[in-house]
């Protein structure tokens, strides 16, 4: 087993904990679906694995929940940690949506009903919206400098990640990237600036072998799925089990 995908998925949006699902990319599997996501949980399954088996990983994908990380670093000791792309990228969609709420409080009433209900044409990959939606994000970044500067770099970040950059490149454009933000001075991307700065080797591994959670994502809407048909689990042994025959054909 050579990459891992640790991501969790909660069945009952607001109403009770999360469920580690552990799956195997290159296998197209579920390995296991843990009761929680804390350290002390995924350690024991490391351990359980053995030491060999632990050793023949060389990739894990995450968000940026330390107790992942911690606990890899106990067990995993051949293994690179590539923080996964797509929780990156929602940190900084989730810093654009501050910013055009503070300037939507701060501005004129017409502007204000420009803006209002336009989250989604701001965090939308831009290649993705309709000609009508292309129109409507045009009128909403005239009328705002400093929103369109937000996510202009947005765009830019997202494209940094397309790019086919070796580590080094990718670390050089970051790097750029963040002067740019700074000399900006806008307050609402300094809370994602500090994410970065504080997992920037483990985004910058990406570029090693462009690993993500792409699959582990896919994995979880399809879990959400087996769980609406179900109506439900409230027993954990019989969701896990539902699982792991879902997306293991040979335990069928």
């Amino acid at each position: 087993m050579k990459v891992l995908c640790l991501d969790e998925v909660t069945l009952h949006k607001g109403h009770g904990g999360y469920y580690l699902i552990i799956s195997a990319p290159e296998l197209g599997i579920v390995l296991d679906v843990l009761k929680d996501r804390k350290k002390a949980c995924l350690g024991e399954w490391f351990q359980a694995r053995g030491t060999e088996w632990c050793a023949h990983v060389e990739t894990y994908c995450a968000d940026m929940w330390d107790a992942y990380h911690e606990a890899a670093q106990d067990y995993l000791p051949n293994a690179q940690s590539v923080v996964d792309r797509f929780h990156v990228m929602k940190n900084l969609n989730d810093a654009l949506t501050t910013a055009r709420r503070s300037i939507q409080k701060q501005a004129e009433a017409p502007t204000q009903e420009l803006l209002k209900g336009s989250r989604w044409l701001l965090v939308k990959n831009r290649e993705d919206l309709s000609d009508e939606e292309q129109k409507k994000l045009h009128a909403v970044l005239q009328a705002s400098p400093i929103l369109k500067k937000c996510y202009d770099l947005k765009e830019a970040f997202r494209e940094w990640f397309n790019q086919s950059l070796s580590r080094e490149q990718a670390d050089t454009k970051l790097s750029d990237w963040l002067r740019q933000v700074d000399e900006t001075g806008i307050l609402a991307l300094k809370s994602f600036v500090k994410t970065v700065m504080n997992w920037r080797d483990r985004i910058l591994n990406y570029f090693n072998g462009r690993y993500s959670n792409g699959f582990a994502e896919g994995v979880n809407l399809k879990i959400k799925l087996i769980n609406r048909r179900a109506f439900g689990y409230t027993n954990f042994a019989n969701f896990r089990l539902h699982v792991l025959v879902a997306f293991n054909p040979l335990s069928r």
